[in-house]
């Protein structure tokens, strides 16, 4: 079913998917990175970021890291968010970081929210939690619990299926969740990509993709995919984005840099091909360098680091805030 899932587009997202007319859904996402990867160096096409690119990246990087709390000062915390009843909201990734403190305090506000998770069980005990903490004159949370596993396209399909045939509308999709396998040996799914960048980048696409139709009929509506400074050091190789050619050797950091990068790149084209009437548009926010689950992979060392310096790096919650600020303008 994954290599029929390659060529599944939604109904009226033809343009929107990619020009090829036989290719769509992750296929299709795949072509979405930067043009200048992977050509034949006799087209004088580069084959990886330059030492001037590179050291910029790494500044902003260092610049975020350094920073970002002093940029996101004059900010409330917490930011309280307008009622958002009759508001249809997916977050995938809900039960743990910062897609955990979305899906709350969306869910407080009101929203009817969707939590695609890989975990039910997990994100039932959290429902029950919250509504536990509600007070006697608050409403019940709206919320319901879907399976969504990324590392398998077939699931994306399902889902997206799933939730099509209600014929319902969906206001917002947030793509939140994703890995980073830092210090891990390169791994793929069984779909054939490299882990990082089928989690990071192609399932949320296709999924983006395939929602299509639910987007339009909530217009306006919005895609939000959470991204990271780290696209700053990435670069997509077209013809090598499983990074097998040996080209670039293969790194964790340098997986999930480019799959941000990916993910940066189809943004910007997918949210350029839909029509401007449909009202479905997609933007990318970097929620800042934030303490979740994704540090778990770290040396312990490194582990303990990141607690040894709370000064610099957001909590969850902190990074929620600022997301939600980029997401509104």
């Amino acid at each position: 079913m994954a290599g029929d899932l390659r060529h599944r587009r939604p109904a009226g997202a033809a343009d929107a998917g990619g020009e090829d007319e036989g290719g769509g859904g992750a296929e299709a996402a795949a072509k979405a990175g930067p043009p200048s990867g992977g050509e034949e160096a006799g087209r004088g096409r580069k084959e990886a970021l330059g030492w001037l690119e590179w050291s910029r990246g790494w500044m902003g990087v260092v610049g975020e890291f350094f920073f970002q709390r002093i940029a996101a000062s004059h900010l409330a915390n917490p930011l309280e968010l307008p009622p958002l009843d009759g508001v249809s909201i997916i977050v995938t990734g809900a039960t743990s970081g910062i897609g955990l403190e979305i899906a709350r305090q969306l869910a407080q506000a009101g929203a009817h929210l969707v939590m695609a998770v890989r975990r039910p069980k997990v994100a039932r005990e959290l429902i029950q939690k919250w509504q536990n903490e509600q007070t006697e004159v608050s409403m019940p949370l709206n919320i319901e619990v879907m399976e969504l596993d990324l590392i398998s396209l077939d699931s994306v399909a399902r889902f997206a299926d799933t939730w099509n045939a209600r014929m319902a509308p969906l206001h917002v999709l947030i793509n939140n969740a994703g890995i980073f396998t830092i210090g891990e040996p390169q791994r793929f799914t069984k779909d054939g990509y490299e882990e990082h960048m089928q989690v990071n980048h192609l399932a949320p696409a296709l999924l983006a993709m395939l929602l299509l139709p639910s987007l339009i009929r909530g217009s306006p509506s919005r895609i939000i995919n959470v991204n990271s400074v780290m696209h700053t050091i990435g670069f997509v190789d077209a013809e090598d984005m499983n990074l097998t050619s040996g080209k670039h050797k293969y790194r964790s950091w340098l997986g999930y840099s480019n799959s941000k990068l990916a993910q940066v790149k189809f943004s910007s084209i997918f949210h350029k091909r839909i029509p401007a009437e449909a009202g479905v548009h997609t933007v990318c926010a970097s929620p800042g360098i934030v303490h979740t689950n994704v540090a778990r992979d770290l040396p312990k060392i490194l582990v303990a680091g990141y607690r040894l310096i709370p000064y610099f790096i957001f909590d969850p919650q902190e990074g929620r805030f600022k997301k939600y600020i980029v997401c509104s303008i």
